[in-house]
């Protein structure tokens, strides 16, 4: 099945602090909700890895725009397990964190979970 991955592990994650690891299966609008609340609302950097299962929907095109995200694809639905774990190549931090798709995080969401840490 690797033969049918594509990888960009460009982004700078220099000093980001957790990795943060997204499948996702042609639902673009919410991984940009997602990676949107991300943004807005980490008060540290972060390396966002996104796995494109098919991508279909615009979704690769979307993801190869962003400069500041790593990603891998597979031309059919790889599965989370097997996505994740394509994902995992990237981790350049000490902390992984797994976010779906469809997940919104909240303000200062990063700094609670460091403080549990």
């Amino acid at each position: 099945m690797d033969k049918m991955i594509s990888r960009k592990g460009s982004a700078d994650a220099g000093d980001a602090l957790f990795s943060i690891m997204i499948p996702t299966w042609n639902n673009l609008p919410y991984l940009k909700l997602c990676i949107e609340s991300i943004r807005s609302n980490s008060e540290f950097k972060h390396q966002v890895i996104v796995h494109v299962n098919e991508g279909s929907d615009g979704t690769l095109d979307w993801i190869e725009a962003q400069e500041d995200i790593d990603y891998a694809h597979t031309e059919t639905n790889a599965g989370v397990c097997y996505a994740l774990n394509i994902a995992r190549r990237f981790v350049s931090t000490e902390y992984i964190v797994y976010l779906n798709d469809d997940m919104y995080v909240c303000p200062g969401w990063d700094a609670e979970l460091l403080k549990e840490i």
